[in-house]
């Protein structure tokens, strides 16, 4: 029991964190980020209210259960919705409202049962489809069973639309980038309730491996929502790239990126570096740098020679001079210290980055703001 309870404690943080790391993120014009958003809160009144049973919190689990047990119900929609996001690039939501048929009588039904039975009945009732061992009242036993296999026939529905959308998307050249993506959660949702399906079967108390395999789906989720900006920035350069193609020349060669789409890219590849402390990495080299981002490494570099006008290492090291004109404005911090905070090998390679970029050495620099 006492597992329980701190997996579900666990849950309960996971779930939490992950939901201001989506509100707080700078990106708000994303609509697809509010489906992370609405997944993370799911995810935080399941786990709570899985909590609240356990350590028999009656009255707060029966009002949690309210609006957490048809949640359940809408968790594979809302990541259907997601998925289907990508085909505007997170630009647009399209909600059918037949998605939402099965929460919408669960949470009727839920609202009726609780008004109707008595608290201590309720709660059994509760027990019961939160997957612990308790015997719900007989005359409700039939609702249960049907609930669990409306519930499966639901997730068969979904994963066979995620597969559909997972072709269509593949079939795409500008948006197949997200469909690997795609692919992933497929596999996670599928082998998800695999294997809570068995353990269920061979298992009376199965609420540990519930909250245990929840938990790292909410880490699935939550780096998936991490990564989030990333995913788009990737589709958006691969949407580009198949308008513009790239010109070789005898002499020099060119990206015919539209100016406005060039600048934008940009602009997100340096809220990737920034938000990620990208640059604090040494080894953070174009091609690793091309490889994260899925894009071809000449193509990149191109980009970036045609927007800012120099490499690959010199548009990182701006990054890095700019961070350390920040820490050498902290006086309990040494000189000695920042180079590797901030991704150089050694202190002469600083200095000498640092001198092109400044006009001056960082000691000369933390002289000048000494002065003032």
């Amino acid at each position: 029991m006492n597992l329980t309870i701190t997996a579900d404690i666990i849950g309960i943080t996971l779930s939490f964190a992950f939901l201001l790391i989506f509100i707080l993120s700078e990106n708000r014009s994303n609509r697809s980020r509010y489906l992370l958003i609405a997944a993370m809160i799911i995810t935080l009144f399941l786990m709570t209210l899985n909590l609240t049973v356990v350590l028999h919190y009656n009255k707060a689990a029966s009002l949690i259960f309210i609006a957490a047990f048809p949640m359940l119900f809408a968790i594979y929609p809302v990541i259907y919705i997601y998925m289907e996001s990508f085909i505007s690039r997170g630009t647009k939501i399209v909600i059918q409202p037949y998605y939402f048929i099965v929460p919408t009588i669960v949470f009727i039904t839920t609202i009726i049962f609780f008004i109707v039975l008595e608290s201590d009945e309720f709660f059994l009732l509760i027990r019961s489809m939160n997957s612990y061992r308790a015997e719900p009242p007989q005359e409700y036993a039939l609702y249960i069973w049907i609930l669990y296999i409306i519930y499966y026939l639901q997730f068969v529905f979904f994963v066979r639309l995620y597969i559909v959308l997972y072709r269509r998307l593949k079939n795409n050249k500008k948006v197949a980038f997200a469909s690997n993506w795609i692919k992933y959660i497929i596999y996670v949702v599928f082998l998800y309730e695999v294997i809570f399906f068995f353990t269920w079967l061979i298992h009376d108390d199965i609420l540990f491996a519930d909250v245990l395999l929840g938990n790292l789906l909410i880490i699935f989720f939550g780096i998936i929502g991490i990564k989030h900006d990333e995913i788009l920035l990737g589709m958006q350069i691969t949407s580009s790239l198949q308008n513009n193609e790239i010109i070789k020349s005898a002499r020099k060669i060119k990206s015919k990126f539209k100016t406005e789409s060039q600048k934008e890219i940009v602009k997100r590849i340096k809220e990737i570096i920034i938000s990620e402390k990208l640059y604090a990495n040494p080894n953070l080299h174009i091609k690793s740098f091309a490889k994260r981002l899925h894009l071809p490494e000449k193509q990149l570099s191109i980009l970036i020679n045609d927007v800012l006008e120099k490499n690959f290492s010199a548009f990182v090291n701006e990054f890095r001079i700019e961070e350390a004109c920040r820490l050498l404005s902290e006086k309990d911090l040494k000189i000695t210290e920042i180079p590797p905070m901030i991704g150089f090998y050694s202190r002469s390679a600083f200095n000498t980055a640092f001198k092109e970029a400044t006009g001056l050495t960082p000691s000369e620099y933390r002289s000048q703001i000494d002065l003032y």
